[in-house]
């Protein structure tokens, strides 16, 4: 990336002593370098998928116009792209507003002076409404709707939470017994292709499931509107076999049809009891010598809290250990119990990788703010970052399929941290990256591909 000139003598020279037959000398002299050249990749897919501008149309902006020098468009950009190339604190926009490539990808000059400074960039995260938080969630919510193939029939929502410590006086921080930190709990829906349809900032001793019947409602219902007769199966641990949610599944599926769930199940004695023909079969067979058993049943069964009957699937699992039971509750009761379970329930656990890219490559759970509005704020533009990314995966797994398919961590790391030296003219920007890039066909290829399909933001 770009750094502003250090404070020390840059005709200062360093020389090394281990080259056998020549000094080595470094010195700080060398122009305006760039680090990040793959923002403009990133850029390009922004421009496909308009989703910064989307995102900064939900924001009122109530600064005096006289006095902008950087509107909202280009703010959510900075930050979603500052992110997405690992540097997610605000405080890493004082050095990154100068990088070039990122003027250039916000639509600025070079000579215009910089981006958004950490400060700024606070004030803009802090001047967020609840009112603005919502227009931004139903633009993510309509925009996965939009995205999704016109030949769709199924659609699985993966839901799940997850912990984001959290420090100091930051509102709505609550301590966790089951994670045992200070913390808030965030709720995540992705599908099973792995895009992250919407999200919910909750404080930190907010239930597993809290949140969960509003958000699923929404989705499912822009879904329907988009897809009637599209099935809709929704995923999640046993955390969300809570009756009010089963009972909103049940009612949408009563209205909408063909609206399904399949979720896990805490054990509990009655469960035992009723899975104990499958769980003796399990054990027979286990003690007849048949090493590691699993072995799969259903039945009805009805909480004294549920409002009906549900079906139960049981996975009667036997080995060395002893034995394990599992149980998921489902309204699919015409599936196989086995094929319900190992590929209908198991599968759902691609959403903890999903998960994964989020919060470990994308830093989604640096919510470092005193506000919780301003938090949650950051959070959506974290989803923002995560949208680009995944969009521009699944591009980059079209020219090499073995890079697209890694996580976005070793993506950024390998094609978009280049260097590169940015020029300005009056006609253009020039930027140009090392001859010796070991992926430059690669980067290439894809830049090509993304412009290909941008094809109204290309110019001679």
């Amino acid at each position: 990336m770009t750094h502003k000139k250090p404070m020390t003598d840059c005709s200062e020279a360093i020389c090394f002593p281990f080259h056998r037959s020549r000094a080595v000398e470094v010195q700080f002299d060398a122009p305006e370098i760039s680090s990040n050249a793959g923002i403009l990749l990133l850029r390009q897919v922004d421009g496909r998928i308009g989703l910064c501008a989307k995102v900064a149309a939900c924001l009122t902006d109530t600064r005096d116009a006289s006095r902008v020098s950087h509107d909202r468009v280009e703010q959510v950009r900075q930050r979603a792209f500052q992110i997405a190339m690992g540097y997610e604190d605000c405080n890493d926009a004082d050095t990154m507003r100068h990088d070039r490539v990122l003027n250039v990808a916000c639509d600025r000059n070079i000579d215009a002076g910089g981006l958004s400074s950490q400060p700024t960039l606070s004030r803009f995260e802090n001047a967020i409404t609840g009112k603005e938080l919502n227009a931004i969630v139903n633009v993510l919510e309509q925009e996965y709707v939009n995205s999704l193939a016109d030949d769709t029939r199924c659609v699985v929502l993966d839901i799940d939470s997850t912990a984001d410590k959290t420090h100091g006086q930051q509102q709505l921080t609550f301590f966790h017994g089951f994670y045992g930190r200070w913390m808030y709990h965030p709720l995540l829906v992705f599908d099973d292709d792995g895009e992250l349809v919407t999200l919910l900032l909750r404080p930190g001793n907010a239930h597993g499931a809290r949140g969960s019947r509003m958000m699923l409602t929404r989705v499912i219902r822009l879904i329907k509107k988009r897809f009637p007769e599209a099935q809709i199966v929704v995923r999640g641990d046993a955390a969300f076999s809570i009756p009010g949610l089963l009972d909103r599944v049940d009612a949408l599926r009563d209205e909408l049809g063909e609206v399904h769930y399949i979720v896990g199940i805490a054990t509990n004695s009655r469960l035992l009891a009723l899975s104990a023909p499958a769980r003796q079969t399990a054990a027979q067979w286990h003690g007849g010598g048949m090493g590691h058993v699993r072995h799969f049943d259903q039945f009805q069964y009805a909480a004294g809290t549920w409002s009906r009957s549900r079906t139960i699937v049981v996975k009667a699992e036997h080995s060395a250990y002893g034995e394990n039971p599992r149980f998921i509750v489902t309204s699919l009761d015409d599936i196989a119990p086995q094929t319900l379970y190992d590929v209908g329930y198991c599968a759902r656990g691609h959403a903890e990788n999903r998960i994964k890219d989020f919060k470990n490559a994308l830093f989604g759970d640096r919510l470092s703010c005193g506000k919780f509005v301003a938090n949650f704020f950051r959070l959506l533009l974290h989803a923002v970052a995560y949208r680009l990314m995944r969009t521009l995966r699944l591009s980059l797994a079209k020219v090499d399929p073995a890079l697209g398919a890694l996580q976005f961590d070793s993506i950024r790391l390998r094609l978009l941290k280049v260097a590169a030296i940015v020029t300005q003219s009056a006609r253009r920007f020039l930027v140009r990256l090392p001859i010796a890039f070991p992926l430059a066909d690669v980067f290439r290829a894809l830049a090509r591909r993304l412009i290909v399909d941008t094809p109204e933001l290309c110019t001679d």
